[in-house]
């Protein structure tokens, strides 16, 4: 197959602005905003094949699988829009041994959005944005979901992947067929090395964040109206993650049964001791479609989801994960928390030994607290007579500090972030999520990389719906957005 190769002559063009103080006279004009096509619309091998940056004030139209390749850099400035084109599934790969540099601000995030025009935007508009690394993994070396050619994996832990930070990503993520999906952002074996904070994923047509491995770390991220899972963590991702919150819109769910965290060892539930699935979150904010546990219905409705589509779970356990999370909050699902020995697997048992640990926690608002196996059995019978015993003495153990609420106002929350969203994220200053008790950040493996703060949950008390650290980059309306 013949690659093509994108050689940025006109990026040239675009030169960044430096404002001056002073009279007009003075002053370095904005330049015009110009727009480019990024890669010809195929899904052939199409890379960038020199360093190239896209300039602030352009946009840039993403047509078919563009590839980052071993060895260049794509820099994004500060305020670029990058829409995806969805006729040829736009796609950017950053391959191991390329990188991305896409460091916005909060005044001026990157965006990564649909080309549909406002109120005519949709979950699976184009592909998404996928970074591979060099990474240890459980399964060696693969090749990543999704139909793109690039491989991911390998032994260097610290691998630099580049920079994603004050970024959004729109309406991305396509199933290609079951279990081959792009998501809204993939990270395979990526590294260490890699930073990414202030990172949001909006309407995602099938998972927000998903990891195959690697080591990286991430603070602050916003999965917000995903189709199917908010936080995927597969195949042996050993990374740290502070501060995150999802967001669910009811009637936006998939056929497999929506969860915010799904956390599997690999597919076959197997890893070589020691290379367990086993990263560490705290400080999240879960709060799901339910708005009424006692009236609510299992099915999702139609807001760009099949009729069929459905919710699960705020935890979904499985698989031989070694996950743990923190003084974090998990609220408004059909379920709470699911503990899961599919597959021959010994996740109960992590769990039991401390290698799998939920602890410090807050479970309010679900219609079922607990259970011990998948409530959608063949994605297609829900099952609820599973009275869920391990997962409930378990979340429930002496010492772990776990509290239970039946209503999500027992909490003295408020803010909803979106139009018609049961959300609500910002604890009031006598809220029970407000503790000083640093009991959880005693534990091993919390280590010296989180900041240990006094409050469950993503959110202080002194933060609001109108100042928080989500404001000024997020955006919970870009279905109307003028871009």
């Amino acid at each position: 197959m013949k690659t093509r190769t994108f050689i940025p002559i006109l990026l040239s063009l675009a030169v960044s602005f430096a404002g001056c103080d002073g009279d007009d006279d003075n002053k370095t004009p904005e330049p015009t905003p110009q727009t480019f096509d990024l890669g010809d619309g195929s899904q052939e091998n199409f890379e960038i094949s020199a360093n190239t940056t896209l300039s602030y004030p352009n946009t840039y139209n993403l047509r078919g699988f563009v590839y980052v390749p071993s060895g260049v850099t794509l820099t994004i400035e500060p305020g670029v829009i990058i829409k995806g084109e969805k006729s040829s599934r736009g796609t950017l790969i950053v391959e191991r041994g390329g990188k991305i540099i896409a460091q916005g601000t909060r005044e001026r995030p990157i965006v990564f959005t649909s080309a549909a025009a406002p109120g005519q935007r949709a979950p699976g508009d184009w592909g998404g944005v996928i970074i591979l690394g060099k990474a240890p993994n459980n399964m060696g070396e693969q090749s990543i979901e999704g139909g793109v050619r690039s491989q991911y994996g390998g032994n260097d832990p610290a691998d630099n992947s580049g920079v994603l930070s004050y970024l959004r990503c729109e309406f991305a993520g396509i199933e290609y067929s079951t279990d081959n999906e792009i998501n809204g952002i993939t990270l395979g074996s990526v590294g260490s090395g890699t930073t990414i904070d202030h990172v949001q994923v909006s309407y995602s047509g099938d998972d927000a964040f998903e990891w195959f491995g690697g080591a990286v770390n991430a603070r602050y991220l916003v999965a917000a109206c995903s189709w199917d899972d908010d936080f995927d963590t597969d195949n042996g991702f050993s990374g740290r993650v502070q501060f995150a919150v999802s967001v669910r819109d009811p009637l936006i769910g998939d056929k497999s049964a929506s969860n915010c965290f799904e956390s599997d060892n690999n597919a076959n539930a197997s890893a070589t001791p020691g290379n367990f699935t086993r990263p560490v979150f705290a400080n999240v904010s879960i709060v799901g479609p339910v708005t009424n546990p006692a009236a609510y219905t299992d099915q999702a409705g139609v807001n760009g989801s099949t009729t069929g589509a459905r919710f699960q779970s705020a935890l979904h356990l499985r698989r031989n994960t070694q996950l743990s999370i923190f003084n974090s909050l998990a609220a408004a699902y059909p379920i709470g928390l699911i503990i899961e020995n599919d597959k021959g697997s010994t996740t109960r048992q992590w769990a039991t030994d401390g290698l799998l640990n939920v602890t410090r926690c807050v479970i309010a608002g679900h219609v079922k607290n607990f259970q011990d196996a998948q409530a959608w059995t063949n994605n297609s019978q829900w099952n609820d007579a599973d009275p869920g015993d391990f997962a409930s003495s378990y979340f429930q153990r002496a010492g772990a500090g776990n509290r239970l609420f039946a209503s999500l106002s027992d909490l003295k929350l408020s803010g909803a972030p979106f139009a018609g969203s049961p959300a609500v994220l910002f604890p009031a200053s006598d809220s029970p999520l407000v503790s000083s008790d640093a009991a959880a950040w005693t534990d091993p493996l919390v280590s010296s990389w989180f900041e240990k703060v006094s409050y469950i949950g993503a959110f202080s008390p002194s933060e609001s719906l109108s100042s928080n650290w989500m404001t000024g980059w997020c955006n919970f309306d870009p279905q109307n957005t003028v871009y």
